[in-house]
């Protein structure tokens, strides 16, 4: 289930569709980022395109002499947008794809715009998710995933945030072919409304189009809530990708704007971290931060050999001043300039905002077993000046979803931050989180202490200890999709919506799993590791975002202040 396979198979026959001369490719914004995350500029205008824009702006005089390729989402806005173009010709032919499935209506009113009969053909290229990676893939629907985490307050604007997902999740189903039962996370209604949504999209009101004849059941999917598991997207991050998203941020094509750091050559200010793209970035993406920094100077030493260079490099600082110093390594190393400056920069924040400390601590709260020993390396870490309040409000968040009826001692620490200044918004977020993630309002065993099996084996790690002790902590998404592949995961716990295999053939070949309110870089290495070990089951994430720990309290504030 390689989603970004797919989608670049879909954008290169559109663009071969319209054979012969020259092509425009008109976009709108979300279908442009769609475009962006699986193909580069250089290979869309390598297909004869000559120029690419978007739907809702054109600034030049008509070129009949240009085919436009559109490429859109079929909305009322989008098409009312076709249809002044169509009015005023702005292209000689144009060659309409729909990212997803288009109403009949709207199809009539498109025509009844094309009076110079423009349009040449119309097609449905079932395309309506970014393609983050081969497995992972995001809906991005932005300042409206707050809506989408707290049911008891979707009103209509927050509806077209739950449409965007049905539609979305469809496109991924017509567009790998295949047809799932479905289920979802029990104790969230987010997640119940959205499988039946779906459900009802894919087996009744789209039936014939969803009837594929071919592997039924041996998919499934599999809907979750992002508060079942609350931490993850708290955690400082210490792989490749995670950090680079937890840090700088990375779009949902793939861009990170280092545009702030004055002291990068320009063409390091935004940089691609790509995959398909990248050979260095798809071997060390999940890389700890440890492993990467020898990496990436095994290739600066590779360079020093092959060009007889001798100067002595002993740290990440000595490699950002190499690279800056030798233009020709810039010239001839290609991506690895990019990851020498990004890993300088990473070693700066992780230096300046004493990250280490403060995560050593936060794998003390989530991972560990000792109530009053995390108790008191929080307090004291919320003392240490060089900690930032970000940091410090996740460490009391994380205390208290983990140890939530010790309320003296979550009412000390919160006491501390407002000593401290912490504003009123920011440390009611304790009283949301444990609302909304605690341990009455989530599915699933988050700290593995529900079953004797899970805390015995708490037990047995800690008193192991651990190769990394900044990376001891597993999704909760890691015992779920191994459950779910094994056909274990729990009917009461994750119920089916409708139809429902036969109690022999429960265990699914194929597994989707969407997050609603948004997966992590963090599942996505689970995801990616548990499909290298050719188990038999393959999984593909999405989720309605990407998130990392800044998103994530911008969207519980958002729900707190709705819920005023």
């Amino acid at each position: 289930m390689d989603i970004a396979a797919v989608h670049k198979e879909y954008i290169t026959r559109m663009l071969d569709a319209a054979k012969g001369g020259m092509k425009a490719l008109v976009c709108d914004e979300v279908t442009l980022s769609i475009v962006s995350a699986v193909m580069s500029q250089s290979e869309v205008l390598s297909r004869e395109v000559f120029l690419i824009e978007l739907l809702q702006e054109y600034p030049h005089d008509a070129m009949p002499h240009l085919k436009a390729v559109v490429f859109t989402r079929p909305t009322r806005d989008n098409a009312n947008a076709l249809k002044k173009q169509l009015r005023r010709g702005i292209y000689g032919e144009y060659h309409v794809f729909f990212s997803n499935i288009c109403p009949d209506g709207l199809l009539q009113d498109l025509a009844s715009g094309d009076d110079d009969e423009l349009v040449k053909q119309v097609q449905e290229f079932y395309a309506d998710a970014v393609a983050v990676d081969r497995h992972v893939f995001s809906l991005d629907v932005g300042e409206a995933n707050s809506g989408l985490m707290n049911p008891a307050r979707w009103t209509r604007n927050v509806g077209s945030a739950v449409d965007r997902c049905v539609e979305g999740i469809a496109s991924v189903l017509l567009s790998l072919k295949r047809r799932p039962f479905i289920r979802h996370a029990r104790a969230s209604e987010s997640a119940r409304r959205l499988a039946t949504d779906v459900y009802r999209l894919v087996y009744e009101q789209e039936q014939g189009l969803f009837d594929f004849r071919r592997g039924e059941g041996a998919a499934q999917l599999l809907i979750l809530d992002r508060f079942d598991d609350a931490v993850t997207p708290l955690l400082s991050q210490w792989t490749y990708q995670a950090m680079v998203h937890e840090i700088f941020g990375i779009s949902c094509t793939n861009r990170v704007d280092l545009r702030h750091v004055k002291s990068l050559s320009k063409e390091l200010r935004e940089l691609v971290l790509s995959a398909s793209e990248d050979a260095f970035f798809a071997e060390n993406m999940y890389a700890n931060y440890g492993d990467l920094g020898a990496s990436v100077k095994g290739l600066v030493d590779q360079f020093q050999q092959q060009t007889k260079m001798t100067k002595k490099i002993e740290s990440i600082d000595d490699m950002a001043r190499f690279v800056e110093s030798y233009p020709e390594f810039r010239a001839k190393s290609g991506n690895v300039s990019k990851h020498v400056a990004l890993m300088s920069e990473l070693s700066a924040v992780i230096s300046q905002r004493q990250l280490m400390a403060a995560s050593q601590v936060e794998q003390e709260v989530v991972c560990g077993t000792d109530r009053s020993g995390a108790f008191t390396q929080v307090r004291d870490a919320l003392r240490n000046p060089q900690i930032l309040e970000e940091e410090r409000l996740k460490l009391v968040l994380m205390f208290a979803l983990r140890y939530e009826n010790e309320q003296g001692q979550i009412q000390d620490l919160i006491q501390t931050l407002m000593s401290q200044g912490v504003s009123g918004a920011r440390l009611n977020l304790v009283r949301t989180i444990i609302k909304h993630g605690g341990e009455a309002a989530r599915t699933g065993d988050l700290f593995g202490n529900r079953s004797f099996l899970g805390r015995a084996s708490k037990v047995v790690g800690s008193l192991k200890g651990v190769e990394n002790v900044y990376t001891q902590h597993q999704p909760l998404l890691s015992s779920t999709i191994q459950a779910a592949a094994k056909g274990s995961l729990k009917p009461e716990d994750y119920p089916f919506v409708g139809a429902q295999p036969a109690p022999n053939a429960a265990k699914p070949t194929e597994l989707i799993v969407f997050i609603v309110g948004g997966a992590c870089y963090e599942e996505a290495k689970i995801v990616a590791q548990f499909n290298a070990l050719n188990s038999g089951v393959s999984v593909l994430l999405g989720g309605s975002t990407i998130l990392n720990a800044r998103t994530f309290i911008k969207n519980m504030l958002q729900i707190q202040e709705s819920e005023r």
